[in-house]
């Protein structure tokens, strides 16, 4: 990696960056089920809602530069019982497979049992084939899948993965 690489809890200051880095993801390939560019009152209110909620938004600092970020929310896919969150990881375009998203993965889980949950989940598109090889390779396992998912008219099938870190 090169770079000594911090990962730090998001602080307001980070919003611009985020909304940069998870933009930039979206334009390149709209990965995420609630895809939508955010502007900045709306990475304003989503940074705000996990503040108040108590969601973790952790960062990746490479150089000075934040590079990554993941954050959570409670899965409500299916009825699920106990503490479970769902998680998206987002990494400059420039910073892939430099160990980013596996340090802030390890991070989130270390929370995660501080936190009393029981398991992670990713919801991932099939098409996302580096999403998919990253999600296996660290231990997570295929649930089930939606088949008629859509996402701007167009259908879609999504897979989950899950990681139980109970």
């Amino acid at each position: 990696m090169g770079q000594q690489l911090i990962i730090r809890e998001a602080m307001e200051e980070d919003e611009i960056m985020l909304r940069c880095i998870y933009n930039a993801c979206m334009e390149r390939e709209p990965w995420a089920s609630d895809y939508r560019l955010y502007t900045e009152n709306a990475m304003h209110s989503f940074f705000e809602e996990k503040k108040e909620k108590g969601y973790p938004v952790l960062v990746a600092v490479m150089g000075g530069r934040l590079v990554g970020f993941i954050s959570v929310k409670q899965f409500t896919e299916w009825k699920t019982e106990g503490n479970v969150w769902e998680y998206g990881v987002y990494v400059d375009g420039t910073c892939r497979r430099m160990g980013v998203a596996t340090a802030l993965l390890e991070s989130l889980c270390t929370r995660a049992v501080e936190e009393g949950v029981e398991s992670l989940m990713a919801c991932i598109d099939v098409k996302n084939v580096p999403s998919l090889w990253f999600h296996e390779n660290r231990g997570f396992v295929s649930v089930g899948s939606f088949t008629k998912w859509r996402k701007e008219g167009e259908s879609r099938t999504v897979v989950l993965y899950e990681l139980s870190i109970a």
